[in-house]
């Protein structure tokens, strides 16, 4: 069941709440209070928070909206980030993870001087030593005669001679050698063009035959995710969006939440009116392809254990309602509900992406599952192996359309 993003899913929980009441329901929700509420007065607070800032009661986590582990997450990204550049630098297969540094004349870039001193050279000008003054050879015709120049108008003598100025004065120096060159440079500052316009320094950007990629990023487990992994997986997904956008990607990520039940679960969910074992997800859009991310809204539904443990679980007793499943009156979810596994990342939630975006016509995007990552070093290996698999694809793509002659029989 897709949603828009995950305040789309609250508030759709919301209007089932008030649409379909349910005096069930509010007896589970409130069993799970109970519950939980208990755990914290107990002190058993590492499934509902990290780093000592877990709710304080169920209703701090239900009113929580926002991300609070900024702190944590900027010291571990900024540490995750640079052993990425490192990964990245050693591996000499992903020739377009390296732009080239090329020249342009299209003041695009940084311009670099270097480049443009080497080219320059003293500009050459008409110039009328009688009259004193420059001649415009674009407003004022001018005749050779026996490798002397004058102007048709009135036969004055024009000299080659370049352009000195000094103070605020400007002198002309007719040509009669290289030493010409010296002794105007010993006057003043000479008037010089280039005939290298390319002065300007930016990355070369290669052509993407994928240019989009699609991020499905997974929860662990149902009640009960081990949140020091799912604090890992949100880490990585919001550090890949940063590394792929940097590298020219369109990236879209959606988060799926949900699970199921299984032969050994008490309680059922309903498929046409029949009860039985079965799977039940929902993904909400974190990032769009066309947006900037909502990083907060990422990370808050992926990296705080309050949404999962406590928001989401009191929001899926009325999903079971809306569906008609059983619901377990106490609303433990470690007896009714198991949570995503990897086999469900790739069949059914990668397969449901992959269809609907067929569907639409989006063919030429590379879809990536993230799920259960575990500590550092494995969000490292996520992220490395993302950016590799992208580039490569595209590398690969990039030598088979230039290799094609496209039917050309020349």
């Amino acid at each position: 069941m897709p949603f828009s993003s995950w305040r789309a899913l609250e508030s759709f929980a919301k209007y089932v709440a008030k649409t379909m009441p349910s005096a069930a329901v509010q007896a589970a929700n409130a069993n799970y209070k109970s519950y939980v509420e208990e755990k914290i007065r107990q002190g058993k607070t590492e499934s509902y928070g990290l780093f000592g800032k877990h709710p304080r009661s169920y209703e701090e986590a239900m009113a929580r909206s926002k991300f609070l582990y900024y702190d944590e997450y900027k010291k571990i990204k900024e540490k995750v980030e640079k052993k990425i550049r490192e990964a990245l630098q050693k591996n000499s297969i992903v020739e377009a993870m390296k732009p080239k540094l090329v020249f342009n004349d299209k003041q695009i870039g940084e311009f670099v001087f270097d480049r443009a001193a080497m080219s320059l050279q003293p500009e050459i000008f008409f110039y009328s030593p009688s009259k004193k003054r420059e001649v415009d050879s674009l407003k004022e015709k001018i005749i050779y005669e026996d490798k002397k120049m004058f102007l048709e108008l009135d036969k004055t003598p024009i000299v080659y001679a370049l352009k000195v100025e000094k103070d605020g004065v400007i002198d002309f120096l007719e040509i009669k050698g290289e030493e010409t060159i010296a002794e105007a440079s010993a006057r003043g500052i000479v008037s010089c063009t280039s005939a290298n316009k390319k002065v300007y320094l930016y990355k070369e950007k290669k052509p993407k035959m994928f240019n989009g990629v699609k991020i499905i990023v997974g929860l662990t487990a149902g009640g009960f995710t081990f949140w020091k992994n799912d604090f890992y997986t949100g880490m990585a997904a919001a550090t890949c969006v940063e590394v792929l956008e940097s590298l020219g990607y369109s990236v879209g990520v959606e988060v799926a939440v949900g699970g199921g039940r299984c032969g050994g679960c008490a309680k059922k969910l309903n498929f046409n009116g029949n009860l039985m074992q079965g799977r039940r997800f929902f993904t909400f859009t974190a990032k769009s392809f066309d947006e900037q991310m909502d990083l907060d809204g990422l990370l808050y539904t992926l990296c705080d254990p309050s949404f999962h443990n406590i928001k989401f679980i009191s929001l899926l007793n009325n999903f079971f309602k809306f569906f008609g499943d059983e619901l377990d009156k106490s609303a433990n979810p470690s007896s009714t509900w198991h949570g995503i596994d990897n086999n469900d990342m790739v069949n059914p939630i990668g397969m449901y992406h992959k269809y609907m975006d067929f569907k639409k016509g989006n063919e030429n995007l590379i879809h990536f599952y993230i799920h259960q990552v575990k500590n550092e070093d494995d969000v490292i290996r996520q992220i490395s192996d993302l950016v590799l698999t992208c580039e490569n694809k595209n590398l690969e793509a990039l030598k088979k359309y230039f290799s094609h002659d496209f039917g050309n029989d020349n």
